[in-house]
């Protein structure tokens, strides 16, 4: 059983009668259990720092991951401005000045943007194939209307 302070402070020692003083067996007794309770705190105290520093190092690791995670939330949340960028800067062939600053401050938003580019560019197509028909379809009411008024 650990030796505690109230022990120590009611450590009384006996005199011996041949000469003035403590018992030198008893008094080397009691500081070897001393010694022992010391060292064993001892131990236990550095076991206890190392178990703190592991945990503060899992704390720093975790902390590092909640900081990446957030950052990859950030982006996330930026693809779909990003990609409306792109889409308008496709229907209207002047670059806005903010879009080549996204894309060096997001390591991802080079893919990002080729598939916006991508996207915008098949928008475009169909919107041209869809245009092509409808005017197409107006030449061709425009003859008939033109061939009623002539006939």
């Amino acid at each position: 059983m650990p030796l505690t302070a109230a022990e120590v402070r009611a450590t009384q020692f006996s005199t011996t009668r041949m000469r003035s003083g403590y018992d030198m067996d008893e008094v080397d007794a009691f500081l070897d259990i001393v010694e022992a309770d010391v060292s064993q705190y001892a131990d236990e105290l550095q076991r206890s720092r190392d178990g703190e520093a592991v945990l503060r190092t899992q704390c720093d690791q975790v902390q590092a991951r909640l900081t990446i995670a957030e950052q990859r939330l950030t982006e996330a949340e930026a693809r779909p401005a990003a990609a409306a960028v792109v889409v308008a800067a496709a229907a209207d062939p002047e670059v806005p000045a903010e879009l080549p600053a996204q894309q060096g401050d997001h390591p991802a938003a080079a893919a990002v943007l080729a598939v916006a580019q991508r996207t915008a560019d098949e928008i475009i197509r169909a919107a041209e194939v869809r245009a092509e028909g409808i005017r197409a379809s107006v030449r061709s009411m425009l003859d008939e209307q033109r061939v009623l008024l002539e006939g």
